[in-house]
């Protein structure tokens, strides 16, 4: 099996793991107004029906404010960004042959790590409620996202899925009252 066919099989695994929502003993099933509020949120993002379903796989019980919302999406970017970190670290780039290839990856490792701690300043933010804080980390993540430019799908699928975190963090807090 060649490079490109183990990384296309990791990929492949990645999806599908990664688009399974969180399992936990016990389904929950958002209330009415929680629905309204994941969905008032949703509707202004690309992919509205993987947006509910990152936010509802996450949910502790039926009811949530829009202050858990927005803690939910900071955190899951921090979790993405982190994880996709660590597996370029930790797979892709000691199997890369091609030089190229390889300080590609090397630059999206640097990337990650960069963004990271941004994300984790913005979640820090958030969670004291200081948005304008969190939004201004948040913005700073959106422009170092295109410096790991890559057709790795991994990488790919990455950048997508914190961006929509972020924006989804971004809609909720501008519901928020400011502190």
């Amino acid at each position: 099996m060649g490079f490109l066919q183990r990384i296309s099989l990791m990929i492949t695994s990645l999806i599908i793991l990664h688009t399974i929502p969180s399992t936990t003993s016990i389904s929950i099933t958002p209330d009415a107004p929680t629905m309204i509020l994941i969905d008032s949120i949703c509707v202004n993002t690309k992919n509205m029906y993987y947006c509910e379903q990152s936010i509802i796989s996450k949910l502790g019980n039926p009811h949530a404010e829009i202050k858990t919302i927005a803690d939910i999406a900071a955190f899951n970017a921090v979790y993405l960004i982190t994880s996709a970190g660590n597996y370029i670290r930790d797979k892709f780039i000691p199997i890369a042959e091609n030089p190229l290839v390889k300080n590609q990856l090397v630059l999206c490792l640097a990337t990650y790590r960069a963004v990271q701690k941004l994300l984790e300043g913005a979640y820090l933010a958030d969670r004291r409620g200081d948005y304008s804080d969190m939004r201004h980390y948040q913005s700073s993540v959106l422009g170092m996202l295109d410096n790991c430019k890559t057709d790795f799908d991994y990488m790919v699928r990455t950048n997508w899925g914190v961006r929509l975190m972020i924006n989804i963090s971004l809609l909720a807090t501008r519901q928020l009252p400011a502190q």
